[in-house]
């Protein structure tokens, strides 16, 4: 677990692993708390996150491109509960 990532993004991650398309391996926990941190700090200051972004972040946080759709699905699904 990386110090400089909230343990809010960790949990996010927690829950993600529980409906995730692919096993979340330990290794990946790191990489995706740090891209839902990017992730939802552009969505609370109201900016535009299209496919371009979506990967730029991606890249940012070293995780798997292939990750992207299913971590928005699950986003949309967890915004609509």
């Amino acid at each position: 677990m990386s110090n400089d990532i909230p343990l809010k993004f960790y949990d996010i991650v927690d829950e993600y692993e529980t409906e995730a398309a692919a096993p979340v391996k330990d290794e990946e926990r790191d990489a995706l708390a740090r891209y839902f941190q990017l992730l939802i700090a552009r969505l609370t200051n109201n900016e535009e996150i299209d496919e371009e972004a979506q990967r730029e972040m991606a890249r940012e946080a070293a995780i798997n491109e292939d990750r992207i759709d299913d971590i928005a699905n699950f986003l949309n699904q967890w915004g609509n509960e």
